[in-house]
């Protein structure tokens, strides 16, 4: 059994477990914390790396309450970490001295009763919230102890010169308040420290630095302004990130057609894609992967930060034009007939647009059973003129039309729209024998009465003429029209009262 040191010193829940360790070896021992490690049975390396049954041990020689001393401890694994039982990146939190308040040194009195505080330990937080200045950064791998950082910084007294006065920040009222185990009541409680900062960080450099911004060029101070714009955004909650993530994509400066995401969203996107596989992003990967896919045309089967897109949201022209194996240009034409791309749009203006699946599927439909033009006559029962007279007309529209004036190649026709007129001739009624030798079929009409197929079958369809059906089967050459019905049209269309 380990006997308790004596006189006590109370755990400040304010600093690291090392910082305690070395104030009480200096009081009792007048040397660094490894010579009171020794003393306590304890080997320094696996102290220093938080291993939970040192701290223990520790806890029960100086009196203090393990789970108070745990709390304070930085548990450095293989490749990241823990604290709290939250996972970090090195460059996230590290219990080594990187950087450190001169201020609040002079508060603590001597040499020996400075402590390192836990708030120190965050890489990106560069504040002092009780006095309101920046801290004094050292080297990058940080020190053992607070005395050799402020000996590295060239002592108290010159590190408090170069110190500046800053504004807080909201980013740094959270962290302490966290700190201080004190809940935001949003979102942000059910994320780790590393991912609320990290999320902040990117978002906030894309939307100060723009996409191109590369985070080493920056200094400390701009970092910090960045990490507070994100975080205003950020803390609000996922239709805010949502905001500032559309604020993103108009400022982007990528105007070509194959700008992916990375052009889209810099520096935030490719810190998720590529940067973040050890501490996982948390919340942002899923809002910024929805972002993409609600903007940008993705195949089903694609990646895409390193999940596999299961349905298609969007086309675009180039999509398109693949799909239903038409040159882009053609296809950007035809999108323009539609309404769907602005009328006379160049194309790296339509290449950019993007067209949600349900507002195509129709055509995508369309071409997936279509019927080409030179198999359509004998589908609906007609001569191959009489269906080019119904597809110049407009009375058999086709999914792919033509590319030039009286071309016809790559010419496809949606079978529902050949469906719907051969089931709109099926809905008349029979011809009865009375009716038989007064009707005439569509050829034998234009023959005899003049006017174009094109004419007749229009005005069949809006009941300018009754029509009737010559034998079941619903055919283009079944249909009929009497004698007189026929004359009479003829007669409204020429303006003629007399007899044809």
């Amino acid at each position: 059994m380990i006997k308790m040191l004596t006189p006590h010193m109370p755990y400040d829940p304010a600093e690291t477990v090392q910082s305690y360790a070395t104030r009480l070896s200096m009081l009792h021992t007048g040397q660094p914390a490894g010579r009171l490690l020794a003393d306590c049975g304890l080997k320094p390396s696996r102290f220093a790396a938080g291993h939970t049954e040192e701290i223990a041990t520790f806890a029960a020689a100086v009196g203090e309450d393990p789970e108070a001393l745990l709390a304070g401890t930085v548990r450095a694994l293989s490749r990241h970490n823990v604290f709290r039982g939250e996972d970090f990146s090195r460059a996230g939190l590290a219990s080594r001295v990187r950087q450190f308040c001169p201020h609040c040194l002079q508060e603590d009195g001597p040499p020996t009763a400075w402590r390192h505080r836990l708030a120190w330990c965050f890489g990106s937080i560069m504040i002092c919230p009780k006095h309101s200045s920046t801290l004094v950064e050292v080297s990058h791998e940080g020190t053992e102890n607070i005395e050799d950082a402020v000996d590295q910084a060239g002592g108290r007294e010159l590190a408090e010169m170069s110190s500046l006065t800053v504004n807080i920040g909201r980013h740094v009222a959270w962290l302490h308040n966290r700190l201080n185990s004190a809940p935001s009541g949003t979102w942000l409680d059910d994320q780790s420290i590393e991912q609320v900062l990290n999320a902040s960080e990117h978002l906030g450099m894309v939307l100060e630095h723009g996409q191109d911004i590369r985070p080493g060029k920056l200094t400390r101070l701009e970092l910090s302004a960045a990490l507070e714009t994100g975080f205003r955004i950020y803390e609000q909650g996922p239709d805010a990130v949502k905001a500032g993530l559309d604020d993103i994509r108009k400022k982007a400066l990528a105007t070509a057609v194959q700008a992916g995401p990375l052009a889209m969203y810099g520096v935030l996107y490719d810190w998720i894609d590529r940067r973040s596989q050890l501490i996982a992003p948390g919340p942002i990967r899923k809002i910024l992967r929805e972002h993409i896919l609600d903007h940008d045309a993705y195949m089903q089967g694609e990646r895409l930060l390193g999940e596999v897109v299961t349905e298609r949201r969007l086309h675009s022209v180039k999509s398109l034009a693949l799909t239903l194996k038409v040159d882009r240009r053609r296809m950007s034409r035809l999108m323009q007939k539609l309404g769907l791309v602005p009328e006379g749009a160049t194309d790296a203006e339509s290449g950019r647009l993007v067209f949600p699946v349900k507002d195509v599927e129709q055509l995508v439909t369309d071409y997936e059973d279509a019927i080409p033009l030179a198999k359509v006559p004998e589908y609906i029962g007609g001569t191959q003129n009489q269906t080019l007279a119904l597809y110049g007309a407009g009375i058999l529209p086709a999914v792919i039309p033509a590319d030039a004036p009286g071309a016809v190649r790559g010419v496809i026709f949606a079978r529902r729209v050949l469906d719907d007129l051969l089931a709109r001739i099926g809905a008349l009624p029979l011809v009865n024998d009375e009716q038989r030798e007064q009707s005439l079929s569509v050829s034998e009409a234009c023959q005899r009465h003049g006017g174009t197929t094109a004419e007749l079958i229009s005005a069949v369809l809006s009941g300018k003429i009754a029509a009737l059906r010559a034998r079941p089967d619903p055919r283009l050459d079944a249909i009929r029209v009497l004698v007189p019905d026929v004359v009479g049209f003829r007669q409204k269309a020429t303006g003629d009262g007399g007899s044809p």
